[in-house]
């Protein structure tokens, strides 16, 4: 078996989970999922397992099986499983849900370990790269922005966007130092997580309005994401676009005449990604950052080289939407 090979997986509302040859464009596998739809999926970082979320059930696959069977099925949820990702360790999985709950999985005991209450219905989820922090970041229909402590079960700090407009997903930095959150209307906010800790104080996280803008006119976003290197932010909507943006930071006078300079954030809109004729759901980097995925309610997935914002390969075979993808190609 090739020890580096690319694992690239759609799934969509045909109830098929299909994983690619990301070269040829052709479906190497198709797995039948009939328990339910399917709304998310996560690769661990060694390749080897697959992560599916449905209604209300997440299971698990062996990416280089051959059995249609689930390795795990993960029961507890009530609702709607919305949002599901791997620890890097991949020893741990945080699901959200329709229920109103986050949960967190030990997957080598195959059981829950925690349940966090939200009491919304949580859009998305997003684990703090740096595993030490013991922290999930959520959002959900009522509008907030959620950093939770893993732990103890704790929100530690929130932040509301506009208030009862829902956010529909929410993405961490790879350095973990920003917070992005995207909304019904179209809009993207950007914070700084803050985390500090003292004798006295003990730990205080914040989460720190950096810079916000409208991304999609209006219309829902679907998915934010951010690219490995850092450097590029997707948002997804159904607007029918992804557009890759890079947040900047700019020196401006102050405004008062004075001879203080004031850093002002903002995003650049690198390019507009239009391809596709129905909702983009969903999207996934390459691990360097040089590729995007993309996937569509028109029943196709797209491959976009991030540099010129082109697409060069096209994958066909669904019958129904396909609302999301997972994608591994790291090499060690």
């Amino acid at each position: 078996m090739d020890e580096s090979p690319v694992i690239l997986v759609t799934a969509g509302y045909d109830n098929t989970i299909r994983m690619w040859d990301a070269l040829k464009s052709t479906c190497t596998r198709t797995i039948m999922y009939t328990d339910s739809q399917i709304n998310r999926m996560a690769l661990s970082s060694d390749k080897h397992y697959l992560a599916v979320a449905g209604n209300p059930r997440i299971s698990l696959y062996d990416v280089f099986g051959t059995s249609e069977q689930p390795v795990l099925n993960l029961d507890g949820h009530k609702g709607n499983v919305t949002a599901v990702e791997f620890t890097q360790d991949y020893k741990f999985l945080a699901t959200s849900s329709e229920d109103k709950t986050i949960r967190w999985w030990d997957i080598y005991a195959g059981s829950c370990k925690r349940v966090m209450e939200n009491g919304s219905i949580v859009n998305d989820l997003a684990i703090h790269p740096d595993s030490r922090q013991d922290l999930i970041i959520s959002c959900d229909q009522k509008g907030r922005v959620r950093v939770w402590g893993i732990t103890r079960k704790e929100i530690l700090c929130q932040a509301v966007p506009q208030p009862d407009v829902a956010v529909r997903s929410v993405a961490v930095s790879p350095n973990g130092q920003l917070v992005v959150a995207g909304n019904n209307l179209g809009q993207v906010f950007v914070y700084r997580l803050t985390i500090d800790s003292s004798p006295q104080t003990g730990r205080i996280v914040e989460l720190v309005p950096y810079t916000n803008f409208d991304a999609h006119g209006g219309d829902r976003i679907t998915r934010v994401l951010f690219s490995s290197n850092g450097l590029y932010l997707a948002t997804c909507s159904t607007d029918h676009t992804a557009k890759l943006w890079q947040l900047s930071e700019r020196v401006i006078p102050a405004p008062d005449g004075s001879k203080e300079e004031i850093v002002q954030a903002g995003a650049d809109l690198v390019h507009c990604l239009n391809y596709h004729h129905r909702w983009v759901w969903d999207a996934a980097f390459s691990s360097d950052s040089g590729y995007l995925v993309t996937v569509s309610s028109d029943t196709y997935a797209a491959l976009w080289d991030v540099a010129s914002g082109s697409v060069i390969r096209e994958f066909k075979g669904h019958g129904k939407a396909v609302v999301c993808v997972a994608l591994n190609d790291a090499t060690g």
